[in-house]
């Protein structure tokens, strides 16, 4: 079995954002969205997920995002999101990375993993968007806030 058939569950969609707390407030405030995760803590935060069934949308502080992928990714119009896959296992994000990579695809950053608690690897489609692939260390990752959000 390749392990690229476990591409098959869209996990997120990340916002990269200029304004983070703007852009937080925004979505709290104006669309009523429940804040499920912030990382890499409150105090600090610069990337949240907000409570959604199945497919979650997340936010990510451009300058953050930047400390992992390269900014000439990501700048200029449009590509102010990612696609997100989460995989069972640490090991399969460099297995699928290897697969990738083998088929062709752009890797922007290889399997790397962070002090938050995942391993992670981007890339890039034909269009240039980017995608991509986690596991978290331990269960489903650290920053979680309590049931209701707050």
């Amino acid at each position: 079995m390749s392990k690229l058939e476990m591409l098959t569950k869209l996990n997120d969609i990340c916002l990269f954002v200029k304004d983070f707390q703007g852009a937080l407030k925004f979505y709290t405030e104006k669309f009523g969205f429940k804040i499920k995760r912030l990382q890499p803590d409150p105090e600090h935060a610069n990337y949240a997920e907000f409570e959604f069934c199945g497919t979650a949308v997340t936010l990510w502080d451009k300058k953050g995002l930047c400390e992992v992928v390269d900014h000439t990714y990501i700048d200029g119009e449009g590509h102010h999101f990612m696609m997100a896959v989460k995989v069972p296992k640490l090991q399969d994000v460099d297995d699928i990375a290897q697969e990738l990579i083998g088929n062709g695809v752009n890797c922007i950053k290889e399997p790397t993993t962070y002090g938050f608690g995942s391993r992670a690897a981007y890339f890039q489609d034909f269009e240039g968007n980017v995608w991509e692939v986690f596991a978290w260390e331990e269960g489903n990752g650290p920053g979680l806030l309590d049931e209701a959000g707050e």
